[in-house]
């Protein structure tokens, strides 16, 4: 079939052939490799936007983060004159816009539509936090306030900044979540799911660190995955639990509703938490009706209703991944939930009795990335990203990527 880029790249062939002629109608160009799908990746360096036909960067590696809907990438330079920022359009890699803010400091979230960017101190634990928020033009505002403070999300209307308020704040070991007034630099509690303010002293305090987040659009909610165990457990831990009234509650999803600025805890059961943090993943279709966190260490799904915010079912990984990281995405349909761990992928139909499949990549995976109207998924190995068939897991391509950590999102030209 004969898209629009075939016809470009047919294009350009044509008339490079006719100039060459020109001069010498026995020289014939070579062709180069056809460009491919971009993959956005996370390197040693930082991310990067690659083109996978070609293997050339559009956008080189640098500390960057990414809007949820994966048209911007904003990243930050420090010079000596401040923290330079530069906004990129997805897919062509443009430079958009830029500003400078003064001081050193480190982007954290940007708005959904690219528009705003909040930096901050760098993290740690420290006893004040600057906070400022830029846009196109440069700063817009800024704030010092005692605590030590990390910005999560943008409400929807530009007006809050959604931090986390680490206590205590020079040797945490819990938080809870608080709105920035940008307008009058305040912090406020959040509202509870009936919209009421929450008293003083009522605030939800959590233990636990962030695993993964995704975004419904749709319902305008943030949905991040925390798992109370550090690296390693320690008893006292384990009865603790993630909150003081739960002790029996390891995990969680921190559900943050951007419109109407609530906040609401899905506890997860056991086993979900007691093992490694970095063997759970969370997964969102593409629809907002499916949400599901794995525990690869015991193979168990937790099934999530995204509006009444309760775990509806459990089930075993049909088939079990291998050691290492792991990594969950659903197809566009939402009928599969994908899911990485070790050198294996495992497909898992949701809603069918149909069969899982499993398949194996040869090396340790760093991260998937379906590709959306297709049956091709991007696999991050060591050094390189590689294409599969998502039924089949036969290699399709192979694109090298130095300095790998993971593969992030891929995105049809």
């Amino acid at each position: 079939m004969t898209n629009r880029r075939t016809v470009l790249q047919l294009a350009g062939l044509a008339g490079a052939g006719a100039v060459l002629g020109a001069c010498d109608s026995r020289t014939t160009a070579k062709p180069g490799p056809a460009p491919g799908d971009l993959l956005i990746v996370e390197t040693k360096a930082g991310l990067s936007v690659v083109d996978s036909g070609t293997g050339q960067a559009a956008v080189p590696p640098a500390p960057s983060i990414v809007t949820g809907d994966r048209t911007r990438l904003v990243r930050t330079e420090w010079t000596d004159k401040g923290t330079k920022l530069a906004t990129y359009r997805l897919p062509s890699g443009e430079v958009v816009a830029g500003g400078l803010v003064r001081d050193k400091l480190e982007a954290r979230v940007v708005s959904a539509e690219g528009r705003l960017v909040a930096l901050a101190s760098p993290a740690g634990p420290r006893s004040r936090t600057t906070i400022a928020v830029a846009d196109g033009s440069g700063e817009r505002s800024r704030v010092d306030l005692p605590g030590n403070l990390d910005p999560e999300a943008f409400d929807v209307t530009g007006q809050y900044l959604f931090v986390l308020d680490y206590l205590p704040p020079t040797a945490p070991d819990r938080y809870r979540v608080r709105a920035l007034n940008l307008r009058s630099g305040a912090l406020e509690p959040l509202l509870n799911r009936e919209k009421a303010v929450l008293p003083p002293g009522a605030e939800e305090e959590m233990r636990g660190q962030g695993r993964q987040a995704v975004y419904d659009a749709g319902r305008q909610q943030l949905f991040t995955l925390y798992t109370h165990q550090p690296d390693h457990v320690h008893s006292r831990d384990l009865l603790a639990g993630a909150r003081d009234d739960a002790p029996h509650v390891h995990a969680f999803v921190h559900t943050l509703n951007l419109g109407a600025r609530w906040a609401y805890c899905i506890d997860l059961p056991e086993p979900f938490g007691v093992r490694a943090a970095e063997r759970h993943a969370i997964a969102l279709s593409g629809d907002g009706q499916r949400l599901c966190v794995v525990d690869a260490v015991t193979s168990t799904v937790a099934v999530i209703d995204p509006t009444g915010l309760n775990v509806v079912s459990t089930m075993p990984l049909a088939a079990p991944t291998g050691e290492g990281p792991a990594t969950a995405a659903f197809t566009a349909d939402g009928r599969r939930l994908v899911v990485g761990g070790g050198d294996k992928v495992v497909v898992m139909p949701m809603g069918t009795s149909d069969k899982a499949t499993r398949w194996s990549t040869g090396s340790q995976v760093r991260g998937l990335a379906l590709l959306d109207g297709t049956e091709r998924v991007y696999v991050g190995q060591d050094g390189a990203v590689t294409a599969h068939d998502l039924t089949t897991g036969k290699q399709l391509s192979r694109t090298e990527v130095p300095g790998l950590v993971s593969v992030r999102q891929a995105i049809a030209r």
